[in-house]
Formats: C-alpha cells, structure tokens, sequence
C-alpha cells in the first residue's frame, strides 16, 4: 500500500510540475520585448564608480530546453573622478523562466565605448527580472563589463 500511494504521489507531483513547466514556457513567447533602464555601480576599479544601462531584448526563440533565447542592445554610462565614458553594444541573452514571475538569465554583448578612452570591449552577465505585474519588472544584473557598470539595479518593462 505504501509503494502505491508513493507511486501515485510521484505521478501527481510530475503532472503538477509538467503543467507549471508548459504554464511558464508561455511567459516569454517569440516576438516579445523587454525593455529597461537601470542604474548601478563598478567596483572593480580602485574607485567605485557610476554608470547606467539601458537595454532591450527580444525573444528570438520561445521554447530552447525549457527557456528563451533573445537578441537585442544596450547602451551604457559609466563615470568617475574626471572621466566618463558611454558604450553601446549588441547582446544576447538566454532566460529561464523559475515561475510566472521570477526569470534568470546570462547573457554576453560586446560593443564599443567612447569618451576619455575608447575602443571596443566585452561584457559577461547574469541577471533577473521579478514582474509584479504582467508588464513591470524589478531588474537586477551583475558581471563583468569595462566602461559599463557592472552591478546594476532598476524597471524593466515586457510589450
């Protein structure tokens, strides 16, 4: 009797989650745009300096082992003492979608910057974006990225 009820819990626990899954595949589907502006910090320097990105993305691929692929831009700001520069690059991303609220990504772009220096540089990140709404997200980011700040916080928003 205990073999069936493990049995039957097991098979409920996979239906349930197997619907989830498909529920939260829907969130991002192809052709959807999330756009967003953030504001941050780079403390890899011996300063910490400040800066802000904005960026949008697109959904090129909706179903990809149980995520989304999306293409897109950004366009940064960083400064310190004396200097500032701005950075404009192209970026992909690819997503998870944890539940209907809550999606984790990593993503790479690579671009070039202008101002006191210039030239061209990479950037390598992991970030979220949790909706309280069907349109509004909290946007966070962390990575690497040479004139462009690297821990980033702000609003994103889905069309």
């Amino acid at each position: 009797m205990k073999k069936i009820i493990a049995i039957l819990a097991v098979a409920f626990i996979g239906m349930v989650a197997a619907s989830n899954a498909n529920a939260i595949e829907d969130q991002w589907s192809k052709g959807t745009l999330v756009a967003g502006v953030t504001g941050g910090i780079d403390p890899w320097y011996s300063t910490i300096t400040f800066g802000g990105l904005a960026f949008g993305d697109y959904v090129l691929v909706d179903s990809w082992w149980k995520g989304h692929f999306t293409v897109g831009g950004q366009v940064g700001f960083e400064g310190g003492k004396g200097w500032s520069e701005f950075s404009a690059a192209p970026r992909v991303t690819y997503g998870l979608n944890l539940t209907d609220k809550f999606e984790v990504h990593a993503g790479f772009a690579t671009g070039y910057y202008f101002g006191y220096w210039h030239g061209f540089y990479s950037s390598e990140f992991i970030g979220m974006h949790y909706f309280f709404s069907d349109a509004m997200a909290f946007t966070a980011q962390v990575g690497y990225a040479s004139f462009s700040p690297s821990v980033l916080a702000g609003i994103s928003f889905k069309f």
